[in-house]
């Protein structure tokens, strides 16, 4: 059923609705019919937060912080506060690290805003954007690094973050691999592929990256390590997820399967720097994941805001949890049969200061239309990402998702998901296909199809769908497009080198990139504290992420119902 005749099913229901009592959709479209919010517009706010942003106060006086920029920006209130989680930051535009002592090994930060002072987000404009507090070490000009007892640079990030009322807590990306010889050193139902090596760090060094390659490629290290081995180990490979939807019976598709370690850990009360009680999370599908938390939870009770309250947990209540969206990557193929579906679970929130993590994966809805969950990763399905047709449409329609942010917007009754971007595809020395792309697409990244970079918007009633047809929310623009569309153009936020009108966004001068280099939009953040009614519909208050120049911008997009 495509969108033209769920609307006429709906008009013909109601002509003859006194002649045919019972005509109705089926019970897992009813809820979508004729009540999909659409994309008014956006708003360009201003820079939130590095170059052309204005520094918080106390980040200028007694001793101005050395900082030049930071991407991501994840939040989530705690007590009266907004906290939010950047990733690799920069203390200068050449690149130089925030934290002398660590040589670079913690390069995520973070920072606050005091919800007091913005009781009215209508009142958020160009001219007043909120300042960010950035944490900084005392005594000194530099900016606070998050600290995991870990080593957490270059890709190595924050995924989200969230609260229980009385403790803090952070997952994070932290990319290692775990090695194997059979699936029993795999855990969380993998599955061990003998047949790969890897490129960079070996999997059991924590500093540096390491990619999973196939054993007979050139430069592959053929042996990883086993779980307790000190040697490399003949026949050894890494722990994957066959079932995956980014995994296919080929090079790229056996290394895009490949599980990673996320990391959650408690915010130490007394030091925001330092997480602790860290527990280790393997997964593929939820490699890319971004947690919420919500008040009120039962799978029995079925689907609807009338059965489940989805608001945001407040500290109390036996059946809060943690919601997680997961795909399993940044950039799928689907030419090539690889998307990266959409994965949901859920988490119990933790009690106390403790972390207690065990997921319950999305497994289907019964014949009763009751959403089926189980303790197994392998049990995972993909969700519906198509509400107009019958049935599970897990394929992603388009290539490139990067981050994702979902909120519950109570008004309209709906889930919001934000995600989409683009990304550079500019041959460079290490990596001479595709650039940046081949790093997440691998010899397949000429296939990969990046489009316009838009961020783009799907909404459900329910946190596993249907979720509807993607909108448009902000269109980054094709950088080989002539004259320079989009955010390219004079006068708009991303840098392209052939805009060179003083009105053209600059470019990030960090050691070794590209002059050739332009920039793309990554990285949403729904901030939903700021969420209010608005005319007919909501305005969402959100940021994003720019690469070039590095930094976070402000956005407000109107939806109607």
């Amino acid at each position: 059923m495509n969108r033209n005749t769920s609307s006429s099913f709906v008009l013909r229901c109601t002509l003859i609705g006194l002649l045919m009592a019972g005509c109705q959709q089926p019970a897992d479209r009813q809820q979508t019919a004729g009540t999909i919010p659409t994309v008014a517009e956006t708003t360009i706010l201003g820079p939130f937060t590095g170059p052309y942003a204005r520094l918080h106060p106390a980040n200028v006086s007694p001793l101005q912080v050395a900082y030049y920029g930071t991407d991501l920006g994840y939040s989530y209130q705690h007590g009266n506060r907004l906290h939010f989680l950047f990733g690799d930051t920069a203390a200068s535009e050449k690149g130089e690290p925030i934290e002398a002592s660590s040589k670079g090994l913690v390069d995520d930060s973070f920072g606050t805003i005091e919800l007091a002072e913005w009781p009215d987000p209508a009142l958020i404009t160009p001219s007043n954007i909120p300042l960010v507090r950035l944490g900084q070490n005392p005594g000194t000009t530099e900016v606070s690094a998050i600290n995991l007892g870990r080593p957490m640079e270059s890709f190595k990030t924050p995924l989200g973050g969230f609260s229980n009322g009385q403790h803090e807590f952070g997952i994070f990306y932290f990319s290692k691999q775990q090695g194997c010889r059979t699936n029993a050193d795999c855990g969380n139902d993998l599955v061990c592929d003998a047949g790969l090596g890897y490129v960079g760090k070996r999997y059991d060094n924590e500093k540096g990256l390491t990619f999973a390659c196939i054993d007979t490629a050139p430069g592959c290290n053929a042996e990883t390590m086993t779980q307790t081995g000190s040697g490399q180990a003949a026949g050894s490979g890494f722990c994957t997820d066959p079932s995956s939807s980014a995994w296919a019976d080929t090079a790229v598709g056996r290394t895009s399967g490949v599980a990673v370690k996320n990391l959650i850990g408690v915010r130490d009360a007394q030091d925001p720097r330092r997480y602790g009680d860290i527990k280790e999370w393997l997964t593929n599908k939820f490699s890319n994941v971004t947690p919420r938390t919500v008040r009120d939870f039962i799978p029995a009770r079925g689907s609807g805001h009338v059965n489940q309250d989805y608001r945001i947990a407040e500290g109390a209540g036996a059946n809060q949890r943690v919601f997680l969206w997961g795909r399993p990557g940044f950039v799928g193929v689907k030419a090539r049969g690889r998307s990266l579906g959409l994965y949901f679970a859920y988490a119990d929130m933790p009690a106390g200061a403790g972390v207690d993590w065990n997921p319950h994966y999305y497994s289907g809805l019964d014949a009763k239309g009751i959403p089926q969950f189980s303790s197994h990763e392998r049990d995972a399905v993909a969700v519906d990402l198509d509400s107009t047709q019958a049935g599970v449409q897990p394929v992603e329609q388009y290539d490139i998702t990067d981050q994702m942010t979902l909120s519950w917007v109570e008004p309209l009754h709906k889930w919001v998901m934000l995600y989409g971007g683009g990304l550079i595809n500019q041959p460079s020395p290490l990596l001479p296909i595709c650039g940046l792309l081949q790093l997440f697409a691998g010899s397949e990244c000429t296939d990969v199809v990046i489009g316009d970079g838009a961020i783009r918007m799907r909404t459900a009633d329910d946190p596993w769908g249907p979720w509807t047809s993607p909108q448009d929310v902000l269109v980054g623009g094709d950088p080989q497009k002539r004259p320079l569309e989009g955010q390219y153009a004079p006068g708009w936020i991303m840098h392209h080198p052939e805009c060179v009108q003083e009105t053209c966004a600059g470019s990030t001068d960090w050691e070794g990139i590209d002059p050739r280099e332009y920039g793309f939009l990554y990285g949403v953040n729904i901030i939903e504290q700021w969420t209010r009614p608005a005319g007919k519909g909501v305005d969402l208050i959100w940021n994003l992420s720019t690469w070039d120049p590095y930094r976070i911008v402000l956005l407000r997009t109107r939806i109607n119902p």
